[in-house]
């Protein structure tokens, strides 16, 4: 069953039902979400999935009777529920669109502020939605969204499973689509990640709220007045972090064979700052541009476009700046097997790309070594 046909069976009741499962806590957030919009008089208003229009009517009465309100929906029972409520209330111009939020029917800047309220992890694409948002929204306008994620801290995740275990014992055919409200998180992006898309396509001044732990988020930002174009590229990204040692350099067999012909290879090495004397530093410097060149002598020749590169700084951030700046695809990095104490005490590069990274990363071991510790209490000296 499509989730459209599962709103049509809903639309009838969804309201009471929103209220009733969240503990009336959807009317607060809606509230709340409705204010950051900070919509005036006159401005224009799109709401994406507007459902039932509970949040399109209040975004109508702030932004006055002349004004273009919109309110987009893939439910055309919803839709209707929400042609009735508007009527009632005096709302006869809304314009009520059928469409899918992935392909918004309208034009590049042609609204003030753009919503999607417990809409967005619905979509077939929440990607590419967020980016139609932000495409019809004027340079300076503002988007607000209001959306269950996949909570990443333990209050979070506890309020998931309860809603979950809420929503899976409701047995009545009638009400079985609410179901889907516990297993739909499944589908959607943490804050973080809709944080750092929303950077991505152009949003700045990004601010979040969280409730019920880190399980619903508003997410609010501003379109920048220069939004870049997403970039395309055959092949992957590969950014190859070497510093000499052997677990680094056991990545060049797998790029050879794994990672398709025609590929950009980023080889990365980091120079950490140091209070040392001048021919100190110099000579660190040459090192490491030494690792650059054994590691591109690993590469089978004119299989890649290589890039070689010698940064300075912190390694794990300057590592995840640069991937950040070139769209990386993937980050190699080796990891030195060192115990968590150890790393604690001395840092590990790997572990903290690994860690903060928003692309995939690989991480090469080397495990017939033997861990340096010893540390019985240690599970990661182990050697498996």
């Amino acid at each position: 069953m499509e989730t459209s046909d599962l709103f049509n069976r809903i639309a009838g009741h969804y309201d009471r039902w929103s209220n009733l499962l969240s503990a009336e806590g959807i009317r607060v957030w809606r509230h709340f979400a409705v204010e950051e919009l900070a919509i005036g008089r006159g401005h224009s208003v799109l709401d994406v999935g507007c459902g039932t229009g509970t949040a399109t009517l209040l975004m109508a009465a702030k932004a006055g009777p002349n004004s273009l309100v919109a309110g987009l929906d893939i439910s055309k029972d919803m839709l209707a529920q929400a042609a009735s409520r508007a009527l009632h209330a005096g709302w006869p111009n809304i314009r009520w669109t059928c469409g899918q939020a992935e392909h918004l029917p309208f034009a590049d800047n042609g609204f003030d502020r753009v919503t999607a309220q417990f809409s967005l992890r619905n979509t077939d694409n929440w990607m590419e939605s967020l980016g139609e948002m932000v495409r019809v929204l004027k340079p300076g306008g503002r988007l607000v969204l209001l959306d269950v994620v996949q909570p990443a801290t333990s209050m979070g995740s506890l309020a998931w499973n309860g809603l979950k275990t809420v929503t899976q014992h409701l047995g009545r055919d009638s009400l079985k689509p609410y179901q889907w409200l516990g297993l739909s998180v499944e589908h959607a992006p943490t804050s973080g990640e809709l944080v750092f898309e929303a950077g991505q396509i152009g949003l700045k001044d990004v601010k979040v709220h969280h409730w019920l732990g880190d399980l619903v988020m508003v997410l609010r930002g501003e379109k920048a007045d220069n939004v870049p174009k997403p970039s395309h590229r055959d092949g992957v990204s590969v950014i190859w972090a070497v510093d000499g040692s052997l677990t680094s350099l056991q990545a060049a067999a797998w790029i050879n064979t794994a990672v398709a012909p025609q590929s950009i290879v980023d080889i990365v090495a980091v120079v950490p700052t140091a209070s040392v004397a001048p021919e100190v530093a110099d000579n660190d410097a040459k090192a490491w541009r030494r690792h650059v060149r054994v590691a591109e002598a690993q590469l089978v020749p004119e299989r890649f476009l290589v890039r070689t590169h010698v940064l300075q700084g912190a390694p794990g951030p300057q590592l995840l700046r640069f991937a950040r700046h070139q769209h990386t695809g993937v980050i190699i990095v080796g990891s030195k097997g060192r115990s968590a104490r150890a790393d604690k005490w001395v840092g590990s590069v790997a572990r903290y790309v690994a860690e903060n990274s928003v692309c995939p990363v690989l991480m090469i071991p080397l495990k017939a070594m033997p861990s340096p510790d010893g540390d019985a209490d240690d599970p990661e000296t182990s050697v498996s």
